[in-house]
């Protein structure tokens, strides 16, 4: 009798230790790093301590996911892996890439820092080999590029020459800025750089949306000087400072809008407007003397009875605001804050 209960005894206490050794591995089972744990790394639990979710890790990571397939203007091109010895055969593209913190290996008329204030802000301490304002073909050669970058406005129509050098892809310049600009990060995969230049770009133009609205029914004229005539920053070229920001352009302007068209001293006359912004031609410009161009106006009669002048409401911007840059865009905003809001 007393053999039969200590058999049992020992089943008892045997079976206790089956349990328990159970119980211990089934705890070890859920926590991170365990075979049972479909999150092993502990990601999911620290992105939660972190406020983010792996969900949203992922979406940021594909962002700068290669390869990647890039759809441009003369059609599609693959990029294996992250391009890093970009070509840009455009200054204008060299703009949209030192915004995104990104310097090409070479660029067309990069000395455009010794004639625009903000560009040079965004080139300093970028090294860049200077393709000259013609594109030296050779240059662009020997610097081997893993890419070569063009806008449409630009050297797009020579898009079959330079894919011939290295894999080219060409920016459709019709879209507004900021859908330029993310058309950009998308080929070096800053998609991220993108969201927070433009999300500031959108607040400056709020700013300047501001600013405008003071003036209402205060005519404006953008002008570019050439020493002996002006060229209009026409408002059907620059929606942005008309229609987006809702300054109010002067009547009678050249019908056609087209970039290049020239005005007289004496048609400014004309139009009188009330404000007058107004760039140095900046292929034309003396960099050692960047008013120059515009100074020269100074004592002409005709100017000196101009409404805008004798107000002294002429404010001298950057030379980018004429063109398509991205910066332009940036600084001629700034001009419309900075001279309008008050």
């Amino acid at each position: 009798m007393r053999i039969g209960k200590m058999k049992i005894g020992i089943a008892v206490l045997m079976l206790t230790v089956v349990l328990l050794a159970a119980c211990g591995e089934k705890q070890q089972g859920v926590g991170p790093g365990s075979a049972a744990d479909p999150d092993p790394s502990g990601a999911a639990m620290a992105s939660a301590e972190n406020g983010s979710s792996p969900d949203k890790e992922k979406d940021e990571l594909s962002k700068e996911a290669f390869p990647r397939t890039i759809k441009h203007v003369m059609g599609e091109l693959e990029l294996k892996k992250k391009p890093e010895r970009v070509a840009s055969v455009d200054i204008m593209g060299t703009d949209y890439l030192l915004i995104l913190d990104f310097a090409p290996i070479v660029s067309e008329g990069f000395s455009t820092k010794e004639r625009s204030p903000i560009f040079a802000k965004y080139a300093e301490g970028k090294e860049v080999v200077d393709l000259g304002g013609k594109t030296n073909l050779e240059t662009l050669m020997e610097m081997d590029p893993d890419i070569i970058v063009m806008t449409s406005t630009g050297k797009g129509s020579r898009f079959e020459e330079f894919d011939k050098l290295a894999p080219s892809i060409v920016i459709d310049f019709s879209l507004d800025a900021p859908s330029r600009l993310m058309k950009f990060a998308e080929i070096i995969g800053k998609e991220d750089k993108a969201e927070e230049v433009i999300a500031d770009f959108n607040k400056l133009k709020e700013e300047a949306k501001a600013a405008a609205a003071v003036h209402s029914g205060e005519t404006v004229l953008f002008l570019i000087s050439n020493g002996k005539d002006f060229t209009v920053i026409h408002p059907v070229n620059f929606p942005i400072y008309y229609e987006e920001v809702g300054l109010t352009p002067v009547e009678g302007l050249p019908e056609d809008g087209k970039i290049g068209g020239r005005i007289g001293i004496e048609a400014l006359s004309e139009f009188a407007p009330d404000h007058i912004f107004i760039a140095e031609n900046r292929r034309q410009m003396n960099p050692e003397d960047p008013q120059g161009l515009i100074n020269i106006w100074t004592d002409h009669p005709v100017w000196k009875n101009l409404k805008a002048v004798k107000k002294n409401q002429v404010y001298s911007v950057d030379t980018l605001v004429g063109d398509t840059f991205f910066l332009g865009q940036m600084a001629g905003l700034e001009a419309i804050k900075e001279h309008l809001g008050n």
